[in-house]
């Protein structure tokens, strides 16, 4: 399958990672459970840089940070992979992540796996916000959507509000 248009295009959080021997099956090609751990990587690195973005605020701890800063957190709801080429023992990839939409509790991650400008892999995960004291779903942090909505080049959609 060939895409025409960049898979680089409208992400501007991309971050490179080599993939490393155990993380390969015996035919020598990435073991396809790690790719969502590649895509987990590209979150950590997402809100990484979202942190920094925030400013004096957003530094420190990262993780715990993030809760208290943001008011909740985040678990996977939903998850597939579009497998389209293999990634190999030592292959240099990058790992593209933006966030394209926000519902009342959840928000959809999009993640492009790259080698080169070759799409690898596409990985579609949605989230669920969560209080973390109380481990209920909520709505999503509105100060987290606007962080998300400057720091992103393409605005994540937004569905209407429910009545």
């Amino acid at each position: 399958m060939t895409d025409r248009k960049n898979p680089r295009d409208g992400f501007r959080l991309i971050t490179p990672i080599r993939v490393r021997y155990a993380e390969c099956d015996l035919q020598g090609i990435v073991f396809n459970a790690h790719y969502m751990a590649f895509a987990d990587i590209g979150l950590t690195e997402y809100m990484r840089a979202l942190m920094a973005e925030c400013g004096p605020q957003g530094k420190g701890d990262m993780l715990g940070g993030f809760t208290r800063h943001f008011g909740g957190d985040n678990w996977v709801r939903h998850a597939e992979v579009d497998f389209r080429a293999p990634a190999r023992a030592d292959d240099l990839l990058d790992i593209a992540v933006r966030i394209t939409r926000f519902g009342r509790t959840s928000y959809a991650l999009l993640v492009h796996i790259l080698r080169g400008n070759e799409l690898l892999n596409v990985v579609k995960l949605t989230y669920v916000w969560f209080d973390p004291a109380t481990e209920q779903v909520t709505p999503v942090s509105a100060k987290f959507i606007d962080a998300v909505g400057t720091f992103e080049l393409i605005t994540p959609e937004r569905a209407p509000p429910t009545v």
